[in-house]
C-alpha cells in the first residue's frame, strides 16, 4: 500500500516534470528524518530503540481555546527527549494521548499550546512564554521555569497522567 507522501509525489511528478529532480531531493531528505526515526505516524518521533510494556495516556485540559495545536515531548530522568508528538488536536479544549511502549522508569513530560501554528513558543521580549505551557505534576514557575527534577514521575505500570495549563 502506497503512502499518502508517496501518492502526492507520483501525481506531482506527473503533472510537472521539471520538478521531478528537486521533489526526489526534497523528499529523499523529509525521508531520512522523519522515516528514520521508528515514527508511528508523520507527527510522532521516537528518540530511543528498546521499547517497553507500559503505556502512558495523557490528558490536558484546561487549554485556553481549540485553535492551533498541543506540542508535546516526553524526557527520560536524565533530560533525554525520548519522544515528541507535534500537532495534537485539541478538542473541548482539552487533549487525550495514549503512548505506548515505555519501560518502568522516571519520565518528565513538557507541552506548549501552539495556537499560531509555527511551531514554537512564541516568548515575550522579556523570555516569558506568550503561549500555554505545561509539565507533569503541574509545577508552577517561580522565578523562572520549573525545575525539571521537579517535573519527574515514575512509570511502573501503565498510567494516566493528567495534566493542566500553568499559565
Amino acid at each position: 500500500m502506497m503512502r499518502p507522501t508517496e501518492k502526492a509525489f507520483n501525481f506531482l511528478i506527473y503533472i510537472c516534470p521539471r520538478l521531478k529532480l528537486k521533489l526526489l531531493l526534497i523528499i529523499i531528505i523529509n525521508t531520512q528524518t522523519v522515516f528514520g526515526q521508528n515514527n508511528f505516524n508523520e507527527n510522532t518521533s521516537y528518540f530511543i530503540k528498546e521499547k517497553g510494556p507500559y503505556s502512558l495516556s495523557i490528558e490536558v485540559t484546561k487549554l485556553k481555546s481549540n485553535e492551533g495545536y498541543l506540542m508535546l515531548a516526553v524526557f527520560d530522568n536524565n533530560e533525554n527527549k525520548i519522544l515528541a508528538i507535534n500537532k495534537i488536536s485539541i478538542f473541548e479544549r482539552k487533549c487525550i494521548i495514549k503512548i505506548d511502549s515505555f519501560n518502568a522508569g522516571k519520565y518528565a513530560v513538557k507541552f506548549f499550546h501552539d495556537k499560531n501554528n509555527n511551531g514554537k513558543i512564541d516568548l515575550n521580549w522579556i523570555g516569558i512564554p506568550k503561549e500555554s505551557y505545561g509539565n507533569s505534576n503541574n509545577i508552577q514557575p517561580i522565578m523562572g521555569p520549573p525545575k525539571f527534577k521537579d517535573m519527574i514521575f515514575e512509570l511502573k505500570d501503565n498510567l494516566n497522567l493528567k495534566m493542566t495549563i500553568i499559565n
